[in-house]
């Protein structure tokens, strides 16, 4: 693929790729991850992305999404001048892994799986935050009732990942997300991820493992179905 290309993906993925961009992807829209807290506010940031690129009239082909269903978050989603390309997965953790397969095998393996990656970290989108009163959802709550909060969220998760992709170090991050998981009783690993799915968004061929959509066609919730 060496049309050109506009990316529209959420700014816990885009570390991932930052500095692996085609030069063919010439325009790069990063949204908030907080709206993925809301998704009905997630998919109206998304179709109204989506309409400001058509009304740019730029020469792009393609909207790259870096994004999953998310919650629903993209259904509904069309381009009146340009075809749509996104990942067929739920979420991005299967992105950060290399493959819906590696994600599927690591659910087999440990269900009970609190992932971690440079992104979500920075974006302070972990239990640690949400008891800290750093994250959205508590950030107004006194400390007593945060703690509760966050212990309830992750009463699921006897282990916590940190994803390792290999697109940068991952150092500087093992030390807060180990913190995390002593904090909840968690055990805590490091794997191997890979940015090989998320590659072959940005260049191409796209095989089963995408939705593609033509302009004026939108993305439905239905085209994802099969696939978790």
């Amino acid at each position: 693929m060496k049309t050109q290309s506009a990316l529209i993906v959420c700014e816990t993925v885009y570390p991932e790729i930052s500095e692996r961009l085609p030069e063919y992807v010439t325009r790069v829209e990063v949204l908030e991850y907080r709206y993925h807290l809301y998704p009905n506010k997630l998919n109206s940031l998304l179709k109204d992305t989506v309409q400001k690129l058509d009304e740019e009239k730029c020469d792009w082909e393609q909207i790259l999404l870096g994004y999953g269903l998310c919650s629903n978050g993209v259904d509904g989603l069309v381009s009146q001048r340009s075809r749509i390309v996104m990942p067929k997965v739920d979420d991005c953790i299967a992105l950060f892994l290399g493959s819906s397969e590696c994600f599927r095998e690591e659910q087999r393996k440990e269900p009970g799986t609190y992932y971690l990656t440079k992104g979500w970290i920075e974006c302070k989108a972990d239990s640690l935050a949400v008891m800290n009163r750093q994250h959205e959802w508590t950030e107004d709550l006194d400390p007593e009732t945060a703690e509760w909060f966050a212990r309830d969220l992750v009463k699921n998760y006897s282990r916590l990942v940190l994803v390792d992709t290999g697109s940068y170090d991952i150092t500087p991050f093992a030390g807060h997300a180990e913190e995390v998981a002593r904090v909840f009783g968690q055990r805590f690993e490091i794997i191997s991820g890979s940015i090989a799915y998320l590659e072959t968004l940005l260049n191409g061929p796209w095989d089963s493992r995408f939705i593609v959509v033509e302009a004026r066609e939108p993305i439905t919730k239905d085209m994802f179905a099969g696939n978790f």
